[in-house]
């Protein structure tokens, strides 16, 4: 329990009673010190927190109204908690101008009767000061028990954060090297209002390129700590509340970046061998060994997902600073998600249910993503292939599925990648004819294209002879310079003009 006016008032052991009206939020505030002074500023030698003793020697029985306001006004300015004013000594009572002064300030004001000794009210509140440092003492040591046997569980990095939160009651957010906040399943991160701040300022802290804490006061007082060396900072982390931490929430902190530190430098020469291990286990997917690379994956990695499930390319991801850092945190249930570098891309193989976590990373990152749903006996090879064209079709920050762009077909996806400029291209020699001949030829080679080349069908469409619509046939060949005999050549036209911007 810490000290606090409420404390000393209803503890009994001296004769107190408060002059002035008391909230609880006055009652509450912790005390961190007593201090006795008859001086008319004490205030260098006072620190905010303290409650001041006095015998009232600065006042007469009938003081300056003014003197004793802004009396009041400099002690409350200066963070102090209230005033013990000692009664029986020099004034038989507290001066009603102390008590006004006192209510117009929100300064308590505290008649300490009796002659009771200062050094007892002091020794009180130093008894309960020293009894709470052991408490948190205690409470650290206990706290550092506990991350340290977090430390050396299978995950132990997610697992020294999750204690750290429960233990500080805080959001707790870790950022790597280059600013970017991991996501780390099931932790609690830091509110949306003051995300944005934090991130700011880990970004400042990182460029510094030294080790440094900060603390952010707009943001609760959130506390920053690089992780690593000066030479190689491998991040930042986050911890805040609703209130600062105090000295021993401090010392958890710098416990937990201390062995933060010493799990990420551990897990980097695991973590790149296991990457290559990842890496073999696709490319024996790719090859069409699913049995041995379902072996190796079970024995050495926990395991893959099983079909059916999602296969995830992720474009150019393997030079995103952080990013496999990242996803090294959240595949620790590679029967959930498992990820691997193949070339410049990253595969992903997302469990049922998954993908959502998979589209958050790209829109958070700015990566292009794209997916296609792999079945039982389905080859690994053609489901990537479709999962890489979904990503080359997806835009930065977004994730496309192959069903979704399969859905759209042939002829819209050809339109969506450009097919109207090319056409214009193709059809650009019709450009230097009359507008109605233009027309004309456009028309008779839409009919005959959709009678499948049969003359006399395409003819009565537009009323005219079959001869008169070879003729023009002709001619269009002999402009386009195609030979319309082709099948190729036919689709050619067609695809032409059915991408051509109207005119």
């Amino acid at each position: 329990m810490p000290a606090t006016l409420r404390v000393l008032l209803d503890d009994g052991s001296f004769p107190v009673r408060s002059l002035t009206g008391l909230d609880d939020d006055a009652l509450d505030l912790p005390l961190s010190w007593v201090h006795s002074s008859d001086l008319l500023d004490p205030t260098p030698w006072l620190e905010s927190g303290n409650l001041l003793l006095t015998n009232g020697a600065q006042f007469s029985d009938d003081p300056d109204a003014e003197t004793v306001a802004a009396y009041c006004r400099r002690l409350r300015a200066h963070g102090v908690v209230g005033v013990g004013f000692a009664t029986d000594i020099i004034h038989a009572r507290v001066p009603a101008a102390v008590v006004r002064a006192g209510e117009a300030a929100g300064l308590p004001i505290v008649e300490i009767a009796g002659r009771a000794p200062f050094i007892g009210i002091i020794r009180f509140v130093a008894d309960i000061l020293a009894a709470e440092r052991a408490a948190r003492f205690s409470w650290l040591l206990d706290a550092q028990r506990a991350v340290a046997r977090a430390a050396v569980r299978d995950d132990g990095l997610r697992e020294i954060l999750h204690t750290l939160s429960r233990l500080l009651g805080a959001w707790v957010d870790l950022y790597d090297a280059v600013g970017g906040r991991l996501a780390l399943p099931g932790l609690r991160s830091a509110p949306d209002d003051v995300e944005g701040e934090v991130g700011r300022e880990v970004r400042r802290l990182l460029e510094r390129r030294t080790a440094a804490s900060l603390v952010i006061p707009s943001a609760n007082g959130a506390l920053l700590q690089t992780i690593g060396q000066s030479s190689r900072l491998r991040g930042v982390l986050a911890v805040g509340g609703p209130e600062p931490l105090d000295p021993a929430g401090r010392d958890l902190v710098a416990t937990v970046v201390a062995l933060a530190s010493i799990a990420l430098e551990q897990q980097r020469n695991l973590q790149t061998s296991m990457r290559g291990v990842r890496a073999g286990v696709v490319d024996m997917l790719v090859a069409g060994q699913e049995d041995t690379a379902r072996r190796v994956a079970a024995s050495s990695l926990g395991g893959l997902p099983a079909a059916p499930h999602l296969v995830g390319v992720v474009r150019d991801a393997a030079a995103v600073p952080g990013l496999l850092d990242e996803l090294d945190l959240v595949s620790s249930d590679p029967q959930r998600l498992f990820s691997a570098e193949r070339g410049d891309d990253v595969i992903v193989l997302l469990a049922e249910g998954a993908g959502d976590a998979l589209a958050a990373l790209a829109e958070r990152r700015g990566l292009a993503v794209g997916t296609a749903r792999h079945g039982a006996g389905d080859a690994l090879a053609s489901t990537l292939r479709h999962a890489e064209q979904a990503a080359r079709d997806a835009a930065p920050g977004h994730l496309r599925a192959y069903a979704e762009l399969a859905g759209r077909g042939l002829v819209e996806a050809l339109r969506e990648r450009g097919g109207s400029v090319l056409a214009r291209t193709v059809l650009q020699p019709l450009e230097a004819l009359p507008v109605e001949e233009r027309e004309r030829l456009r028309a008779s080679a839409r009919a005959w294209l959709e009678a499948n080349g049969a003359w006399d069908p395409a003819a009565r469409g537009l009323g005219i002879h079959r001869h008169t619509l070879r003729a023009r046939m002709a001619h269009l060949e002999q402009l386009l310079q195609l030979d319309l005999s082709s099948f190729a050549a036919r689709a050619e036209l067609w695809a032409a003009l059915e991408f051509a911007d109207p005119e």
